[in-house]
């Protein structure tokens, strides 16, 4: 062999183990894995940064949501997803702490004559909480939009939201980049019985 060749030979051998000991292997986590991983670290965010999420963002947000399972694939909800800032700030005037600063909120509303719209809207939601966990947004679940569609203050918020009649606001999920981290809450496993 020439000198060139093992020259040659020894650069390729090196850069292979250069490459190897920057970039280790990492087997992939399962599904389950990565579920768990994502229930297990979601968080309910009361901070956030200023940042606007992105169209494709949220797109990606409610092809998940409309994706919940639902009774007889009814679909009974509405879901108006708010980024304008005009009608964000007609909603702070009304509630300052509402949103806890998140640049985006997704309004759920249930079929008001469905029994099972309820349901259907917390399955849709939790499909919301767990793709923004996946996607590193935060969220916090907002109970009736605190108040605010029954405001007399809030006519302009419910008109631009365009809900039909049949439709009542149940929650509201707030969505923005996470400008906390807090430690997860103890859990009560003794309300779970297994009847054997």
């Amino acid at each position: 062999m020439n000198k060139q060749l093992v020259a040659l030979v020894i650069a390729a051998a090196m850069i292979s183990c250069t490459k190897s000991a920057a970039e280790p292997v990492i087997p992939p986590l399962s599904k389950a894995q990565l579920v768990y991983e994502n229930i297990m670290s979601r968080r309910s965010i009361r901070a956030y940064k200023p940042e606007q999420v992105s169209r494709a963002q949220l797109d990606t947000l409610v092809q998940c949501a409309i994706n919940a399972p639902s009774a007889g694939n009814g679909q009974s909800w509405q879901v108006r997803v708010i980024q304008s800032a005009e009608i964000m700030e007609k909603i702070r005037a009304i509630n300052p702490n509402f949103s806890y600063g998140a640049p985006t909120l997704i309004a759920i509303a249930k079929d008001k004559k469905s029994g099972i719209s309820s349901a259907d809207c917390g399955f849709l939601t939790q499909n919301i909480l767990l793709m923004a966990e996946a996607m590193d947004l935060g969220t916090v679940v907002l109970g009736n939009m605190g108040g605010i569609p029954n405001h007399p203050d809030a006519q302009d918020i419910m008109a631009a939201l365009d809900l039909p009649d049949t439709h009542e606001i149940i929650f509201a999920v707030a969505v923005g980049y996470k400008d906390e981290a807090p430690e997860a809450r103890p859990r009560d496993a003794s309300k779970v019985k297994f009847i054997e």
